[in-house]
């Protein structure tokens, strides 16, 4: 199916599909938004999506869309996938890829994407093979997961799961740029200790100057800023379902902090829908933090935490 086909596809879909949602939606374009951010414009992810938000039982309130949209995709689509009412779909994509006599070379470039966001575009075989698979689309001469659909469910851990002793490729260096750069390090290093003695000597005698005056306590605003920064990143990484990095900044939120009883109450609220999944990011948080989680500890019975 060509571009223009598909694009005039697409919009007749959402056209259809802002009439129909009027009916139980108070802003239906918001709606149609939440859609194409799921789907990248993907038509059959798009009109799966359109039908099953359609059928669902719930109206939606302004502010809602994208709490409803995500339940939805989540429940029908992600969460175990290869059972879902999507599954076909997502089969095919993938299969392209598993069935590939380059299979390990394609799942080694799709880990770079994922894991630095894209790559450049030099229209290589493998990259050629991705892009016609549909896991990867073209953006600014950039090579990009179609949709935050696929980056959910063949994310870097599905990629571990093909290839567990998958590894950044090293870089070739020639021996006689490695010498050079040999003789460049030790060239380097004989700087750095000259300016770590240089430092150290200007460090000791600010110090002496600074013991009499005391830092200024940051003032009110710059602390809610602070907190503010905390609150909106961990939105912004719960979207993605980025548990862990949500719980590192969430868990960052003092008690005393005007956006602490926003981020409990969000923090409920996903808890409710993915338990299992923000249970074992904490578990992790703990584990790599050895620190307690104030926002966290009614729904975890953790020990009290930092005021």
């Amino acid at each position: 199916m060509s571009l223009e086909q598909n694009t005039g596809e697409l919009s007749d879909l959402f056209t259809d599909f802002v009439n129909q949602v009027g009916s139980k939606a108070d802003s239906p374009f918001v709606v149609m938004q939440e859609v194409r951010r799921w789907t990248g414009n993907q038509p059959f992810l798009s009109k799966h999506l359109c039908d099953l938000i359609l059928v669902h039982p719930a109206s939606c309130a302004d502010g809602q869309e994208k709490v409803l949209v995500e339940q939805i995709v989540q429940k029908n689509i992600i969460q175990d996938w290869a059972k879902n009412t999507a599954s076909a779909h997502l089969q095919e994509v993938i299969q392209t890829i598993l069935d590939d006599e380059q299979r390990d070379a394609l799942l080694h470039l799709y880990w770079q994407i994922i894991q630095n966001g894209q790559v450049s575009v030099n229209s290589s075989q493998e990259q050629e093979k991705l892009l016609q698979s549909g896991l990867v689309k073209i953006e600014n001469s950039q090579l990009e997961v179609s949709n935050a659909i696929y980056a959910n469910i063949f994310s870097s851990e599905w990629v571990k799961q093909q290839l567990p002793d998958i590894v950044q490729p090293p870089a070739t260096v020639s021996p006689a740029k490695k010498d050079s750069q040999t003789t460049s390090f030790t060239k380097l290093l004989s700087a750095i200790a000259l300016a770590a003695f240089v430092i150290a000597a200007v460090a000791d005698t600010f110090l002496l100057k600074s013991q009499d005056t005391p830092e200024p306590l940051p003032s009110p605003n710059e602390l809610a800023t602070s907190d503010r920064e905390l609150f909106d990143n961990g939105k912004d990484h719960a979207k993605n379902a980025d548990w862990l990095d949500m719980l590192r900044n969430f868990c960052d939120l003092p008690q005393n902090s005007t956006y602490f009883d926003d981020a409990k109450s969000k923090l409920d609220q996903w808890f409710e829908l993915y338990g299992d999944d923000i249970q074992i990011s904490l578990e992790t948080f703990q584990a790599e933090e050895s620190e307690s989680c104030p926002v966290a500890k009614d729904i975890f019975n953790l020990p009290q935490a930092k005021e």
